[in-house]
């Protein structure tokens, strides 16, 4: 879907369904049942309203979230990095899905062409990472960050714009 479909579909989200949304980002497990007294309907109705924003493609997904460390993953960091110029976007980005370490990977403006998110064991494999990046994604210039804790961490907010 497009960013313009997109754009026409949040226009056309009522009150009931950015609560739903509201509850879903915090709740993702939440039973129908308890979703429909939370928003007053009936739990058909809510589950109806939760499969046409699934087919609309508002809602992308439910999932788990797993605490990296818990998993041996506690050196988190963000590297940016800036392609070699013979270097596509493509090329880069296949390259990027192929590391385990990496969280997440946004395109951005700016010196640098992406900024990964990752999660790593520990220094020796953090500079691995760094030496692959280089190597096989095709990076002439890294700068990476230590995350030290994360002091905000929020879902995207769905209240009733104003």
């Amino acid at each position: 879907m497009s960013k313009r479909d997109m754009s026409v579909v949040s226009t056309l989200l009522d009150e009931i369904d950015r609560d739903i949304l509201s509850i879903l980002a915090i709740e993702g497990r939440i039973s129908y049942r308890d979703l429909s007294e939370r928003v007053r309907l009936s739990a058909n109705a809510v589950a109806d309203r939760v499969r046409r924003l699934e087919r609309a493609g508002v809602i992308s997904g439910f999932h788990a979230e797993i605490d990296p460390a818990a998993v041996g993953r506690s050196l988190m960091a963000l590297v940016d990095i800036r392609l070699r110029p013979e270097v596509t976007m493509d090329e880069a980005e296949a390259a990027l899905a192929r590391l385990p370490q990496v969280l997440s990977a946004s395109h951005v403006t700016g010196r640098g062409d992406y900024v990964l998110r990752i999660a790593c064991r520990d220094p020796v494999e953090l500079d691995e990472l760094i030496r692959s990046l280089n190597d096989d994604v095709g990076a002439i210039e890294t700068e990476t960050r230590i995350l030290l804790r994360d002091v905000l961490k929020r879902r995207l907010p769905f209240a009733t714009p104003d």
